[in-house]
């Protein structure tokens, strides 16, 4: 049975008569005669018992009949989830985010965009940047959260936010008791905890200022990174957005002296066009992005 053949079934099954049957649908009672008898040979049983002008509905008709509202409503909700989707008000998202920042922006992002369109689901996966992008270019995600650089020939993006670098300190640790900002060198007379996927990095900015880091741990995910600077293994480098994750712990928060910034940014792959929910979810980080700004400028005047 086609969907038509169904809506013809259940006006029948409606009225249990044939001839207003035939005014509701506009279909000659005959031609309608031979409909029913079609759909009895198809199902292979009489869904009707006949006495004179009238019918009456069988238990094996009622069923079909629920049946058939069954279908006909979930091709209507079908069709109805298909335009949302194209008009992008329903669908998923995919996303990948690094553990700091991921936790810091997308729960605001979703709690505003599930408000507009309380139909999208979305499935999170969290790593670094390298297996974020990794996954993105596999097509395993459709939008990133990461904060590194990236291939500009593969992929469009958008500038969420520059964060700063801060040292996390045990309470115990003597420098805990320093108020201002630690030096390098400072740094370079202790064990240091750092995240493996910037290790060349930190090395880097001890070595361009004459110093040698001494690495005593690399680490992901982020929690090792507490783990270790709470019970005064060394001191833990890591960007900004990640100490909302340690308010509560016994540690301390230090700013460097040297102003290391790194960016995080929302990117996507340029051959594949984002999806309707997609491409709205972007839209409405960009309104939340530019809202901010706007709220900064008009605090600074």
């Amino acid at each position: 049975m086609d969907l038509q053949t169904m809506r013809v079934f259940l006006k029948i099954a409606e009225y249990e008569n044939l001839s207003r049957a035939s005014e509701e649908l506009h279909i000659a009672q005959p031609h309608l005669t031979r409909l029913l008898k079609a759909i009895e040979k198809d199902v292979g049983i009489s869904l009707f018992t006949r006495e004179k002008k009238r019918l009456h509905i069988t238990r094996e008709g009622i069923y079909l009949a629920h049946q058939c509202r069954e279908m006909l409503s979930l091709e209507e909700e079908t069709r109805n989830r298909l335009l949302e989707m194209s008009q992008g008000t329903a669908g998923r998202i995919y996303l990948g985010a690094i553990e700091s920042a991921g936790t810091v922006f997308l729960p605001d992002w979703i709690e505003g965009f599930q408000k507009r369109y309380p139909l999208i689901r979305y499935y999170i996966w969290t790593a670094n940047s390298e297996d974020v992008v990794e996954r993105l270019r596999h097509h395993l995600i459709d939008l990133a959260l990461i904060r590194t650089k990236f291939d500009n020939e593969r992929f469009e993006g958008l500038s969420i936010e520059q964060e700063r670098w801060v040292a996390l300190i045990s309470r115990d640790h003597p420098l805990a008791r320093k108020k201002e900002k630690l030096s390098l060198e400072e740094l370079s007379r202790e064990s240091l905890i750092i995240p493996t996927t910037r290790s060349r990095e930190i090395r880097k900015w001890f070595g361009d200022a004459g110093l040698s880091a001494n690495i005593f741990c690399e680490f992901s995910p982020l929690m090792n990174a507490l783990v270790m600077a709470e019970r005064n293994l060394g001191i833990s480098i890591l960007p900004e957005s990640a100490i909302v994750h340690f308010r509560r712990h016994p540690v301390v928060v230090r700013q460097l002296q040297k102003e290391v910034v790194s960016e995080v940014s929302l990117i996507w792959r340029k051959d594949d066009t984002l999806s309707g929910a997609e491409q709205k979810f972007v839209e409405y980080i960009r309104e939340a992005k530019a809202n901010d700004e706007n709220k900064i400028s008009e605090t600074n005047n």
